[in-house]
């Protein structure tokens, strides 16, 4: 049951990408176990000027900041704002018995907030001309709150199930390789654009590079490079749907080195090229 529900919610937030709405999560923790590294796939914004910000060096893991910040607000209504470098979005929260287990960000946005156009000025000073560029591609056209919300229910639905499953069918994996396995991925859903790899996984994490492959192994059925691997063409997938940035673009993005080895994956996971993956989106066949 909860493989249907979790497989609904990948398809669902592809169909509202296709319908031009970016869709995002933050607050995941392990509430979802043992599906919470398939939400993590939504752990951040899937625009140009997102991955940009995250690849320069001078605002480098300042997404990740104001997630950490925005996580220690009590946030209990939906609500529209925008971060530290003036993106706007909407929030919504969902609760459960007065917890928060999860926010739905809906994002891609600017121009409606006077805040938004301070905080984007003032990270202009740290980055190149390609920021201006990137952030203009950001729609002025914001729907309204009870428009948004029409559309985030089901999602909201799907994801209150599959929790309320995940409750009363688990039994809690305190094992030390499950939490570690857990907080790895984590690492590497937010530095996937960097140079990542097992050697640098296991410093950040504090242990051997070879137990780190063995967790990988045992918790994730995989081997540590192919995870990096598959989380990265997974960001890929979610820029071609909403971007225009270009393959090359992409691919560096996501913190491949060569887009023509970045190619090679793709068509080996997805049997299709990028470029024909992108004109699948286009003709609404994906």
């Amino acid at each position: 049951m909860n493989k249907e529900i979790i497989k609904d919610i990948h398809k669902y937030i592809s169909f509202l990408e296709q319908c031009g709405y970016a869709v995002s999560f933050s607050f995941i923790k392990n509430h979802f176990s043992p599906f919470t590294h398939e939400l993590m796939q939504y752990n951040f914004h899937p625009h140009a000027v997102c991955n940009y910000l995250k690849q320069n060096p001078q605002t480098a893991g300042r997404c990740v900041l104001n997630k950490r910040k925005l996580e220690k607000k009590d946030i209990r209504k939906p609500y529209y704002g925008c971060c530290f470098a003036g993106v706007e979005e909407f929030l919504f929260p969902l609760l459960c018995e007065d917890e928060i287990i999860l926010c739905i960000h809906v994002s891609g946005y600017r121009g409606k907030l006077d805040r938004s156009r301070s905080a984007m000025e003032e990270i202009s000073a740290l980055c190149t001309d390609r920021f201006h560029t990137l952030y203009n591609e950001l729609s002025d056209e914001i729907p309204n709150m009870e428009y948004v919300l029409s559309f985030i229910k089901p999602l909201q639905y799907m994801l209150l199930n599959l929790y309320q499953n995940c409750c009363s069918e688990r039994i809690e994996d305190t094992s030390q390789a499950g939490i570690l396995y857990v907080k790895a991925l984590q690492f590497i859903h937010e530095n996937y654009s960097h140079h990542v790899n097992c050697d640098v996984l296991a410093s950040e994490m504090g242990y051997s590079a070879s137990y780190m492959r063995y967790i990988f192994k045992r918790e994730g059925k995989t081997s540590v490079q192919s995870k990096i691997n598959e989380i990265r063409l997974d960001n890929a997938k979610r820029l071609l749907r909403g971007s225009t940035m270009s393959v090359t673009e992409i691919a560096f993005s996501v913190g491949f080195a060569d887009s023509n080895y970045f190619s090679s994956l793709f068509k080996k996971q997805n049997k299709i090229s990028p470029r024909e993956y992108r004109k699948m989106i286009d003709l609404g066949t994906v």
